[in-house]
């Protein structure tokens, strides 16, 4: 009972519906769920990372940690399947939050997720040192199994954009809170980082557990701002 109660309480009554179905019969793969936190439904892959990221970044609301006073300027890097950014949305119903995802099958979920929010603008590619193609490459180990998904220099057919692309590219002159969770591609970002004076805080999460020197490339590039930790996060502001 205490199992039925926490799922209506985080994905509505359709959604646990969904859930029994999916336990009982194995179907749907895919869930519709209608927290009443957010007032609209999300998709969630179920047997995946889908749900606990839901459980993180909706029922425990781990990212209105280093959240800024006010936005007009959000970059969601490594959007996944848009959780994050419909966080953001609910938190500054003004901003512009630009949702930026490398992986296919999360984009074409994120699309699902984010259609009903206007301001959300979702981008198909990988946040990288340099622009080009580069790959979607193997999980690291000790990521989210099959769906810890990370990116590599290999050239394959993902588009690579950086910070200051995006800025060029959507007319942004300033950025008040820049996201990033990428599976170790921070050090990649960070090494060629000539873009920190436009942003006023970034919440990050590092992975030097799996890429060794993620932190001191990003604390390096980072120098002058001030900066906290809560759990994986670190929020870094000026």
């Amino acid at each position: 009972m205490s199992k039925i109660r926490k799922y209506r309480n985080e994905y509505g009554l359709l959604g646990l519906a969904e859930i029994v179905s999916n336990k009982c019969c194995g179907f749907p793969k895919i869930m519709t769920a209608y927290p009443p936190k957010l007032g609209h439904a999300v998709r969630l892959r179920l047997h995946t990372s889908d749900t606990m990221v839901f459980g993180n970044v909706i029922t425990d609301e781990e990212y209105g940690f280093g959240l800024p006073s006010t936005a007009n300027v959000i970059v969601d890097v490594g959007a996944n399947i848009g959780l994050t950014s419909i966080y953001y949305a609910k938190m500054f119903p003004n901003a512009r939050i630009f949702a930026i995802e490398a992986e296919r099958s999360n984009f074409e979920l994120m699309l699902k997720n984010v259609q009903t929010y206007s301001k959300i603008t979702p981008i198909h590619a990988a946040l990288w040192g340099s622009e080009g193609y580069i790959s979607i490459a193997d999980p690291l180990p000790g990521a989210f199994g099959s769906w810890g998904f990370t990116v590599s220099s290999k050239p394959g057919d993902v588009r690579a954009i950086t910070v200051s692309s995006v800025m060029r590219d959507f007319g942004i002159d300033h950025i008040d809170l820049l996201k990033i969770d990428i599976e170790g591609a921070e050090k990649e970002v960070f090494q060629a980082c000539d873009w920190q004076d436009r942003l006023d805080s970034i919440v990050i999460e590092l992975h030097d557990r799996y890429i060794p020197g993620c932190s001191s490339v990003v604390n390096r590039a980072l120098q002058g701002f001030s900066k906290s930790t809560s759990g994986d996060l670190t929020c870094f502001r000026k």
